[in-house]
């Protein structure tokens, strides 16, 4: 989404429309989590999408006192096993760094109720035994075989 701002009034306008509906996104967030006790799990793949989410819930946790904090908490990624030695060392120290605020900040009354995950596919699901052992074709938009096999499957 491409936005053009020319004038301060049009910033001024962009800007309270932003405000506006992140205290929407903020308040059914707050509703949704004190509506039951059912765990959450919030994906994270380190990426601006699901950071920016993890920020939200976190923010909105940070305000609730604590006794209504009590909610399991689960921040689920997946490593697919074939993504650059880089990407992967990032989203482990991102990982540990929401580990520590998440067990020692917003539940250090209860550590144990926060959890990180990172899961793997099962080598039968593994890009390159599929690829290379199985001859599947590289994936594409019309046979996205990866996606089931190596982001979803190995969280359940």
């Amino acid at each position: 989404m491409e936005v053009q701002l020319n004038t301060d009034t049009e910033i001024n306008q962009f800007i309270d429309n932003v405000n506006k509906k992140s205290k929407i996104v903020i308040s059914e967030i707050k509703e949704q989590f004190l509506e039951d006790e059912l765990p959450w799990v919030i994906g994270f793949s380190g990426g601006k999408d699901s950071t920016a989410v993890l920020q939200l819930v976190f923010s909105v946790i940070a305000e609730l006192p604590i006794d209504k904090r009590n909610k399991e908490f689960h921040v689920l990624s997946n490593d697919t096993l074939v993504e650059n030695p880089n990407v992967v060392d990032y989203l482990d120290k991102q990982l540990e760094k929401i580990e520590k605020f998440g067990k020692n900040e917003l539940y250090r009354h209860n550590p144990d109720a926060f959890q990180t995950t990172k899961e793997v596919p099962k080598l039968e699901n593994t890009f390159w035994l599929n690829l290379i052992g199985k001859g599947y074709p590289s994936p594409n938009k019309w046979f996205r075989w990866c996606t089931q096999r190596m982001k979803i499957r190995p969280t359940y």
